[in-house]
């Protein structure tokens, strides 16, 4: 995913189906510029080098029932899914829905 800012505007890019289809889904959580306003906060530190290179934000401004909500993940390709926490695998085709498994989204495996 490529990110371009100018000024106070932030683009995020996808470069893949599966880019595509987890930023429809932010997309969507944000509020889709309709209703009440959300925002990304940072959370801790973002360090890329000697990190684990991953920059997380707490989506602020969702209600009880957003926050809960159970999000779902279309698989843009016949792919692999696997657990990060059991190791689990499993087969999903296109336009189903990536399963969860020990409370996690499954991952999709490149």
């Amino acid at each position: 995913m490529k990110i371009k800012l100018h000024k106070a505007i932030a683009e995020f890019i996808p470069e893949n189906e599966l880019e595509t289809a987890e930023l429809e889904a932010l997309w969507v959580r944000m509020g889709n510029c309709i209703g009440d306003n959300k925002h990304l906060d940072p959370i801790g530190v973002y360090e890329p080098k000697g990190g684990e290179n991953i920059a997380r934000f707490h989506i602020g401004g969702l209600s009880e029932a957003e926050t809960n909500a159970v999000p779902v993940m279309i698989a843009p390709y016949d792919t692999d899914v696997y657990c990060v926490t059991c190791n689990k695998t499993q087969h999903v085709k296109k336009g189903e829905e990536i399963p969860f498994c020990c409370g996690k989204l499954m991952e999709i495996l490149d």
